[in-house]
């Protein structure tokens, strides 16, 4: 997935939370843009904090196969 394209996702306002499906078959849910650093070809997801210490997700773009959008049940 081009950066373009995310930044497009990560930029809407109101945010809509949405789930990237990787190439190795795990998806990972994008619930805060905040928590998302994008670069050209890399994006970094800061996730919950264990023991202390932050943890990271670093994601090759070329492995995102496709992008769903997560609509809040009723």
């Amino acid at each position: 997935m081009r950066q373009d394209d995310l930044s497009e996702y990560l930029d809407r306002r109101p945010f809509q939370p949405f789930r990237l499906h990787l190439s190795t078959g795990v998806f990972v849910d994008i619930r805060n843009p905040q928590m998302v650093r994008l670069t050209r070809s890399t994006l970094t997801l800061g996730l919950s904090i264990e023991e202390n210490r932050q943890r990271f997700m670093v994601i090759a773009l070329i492995h995102i196969v496709w992008l769903e959008i997560l609509i809040p049940a009723p």
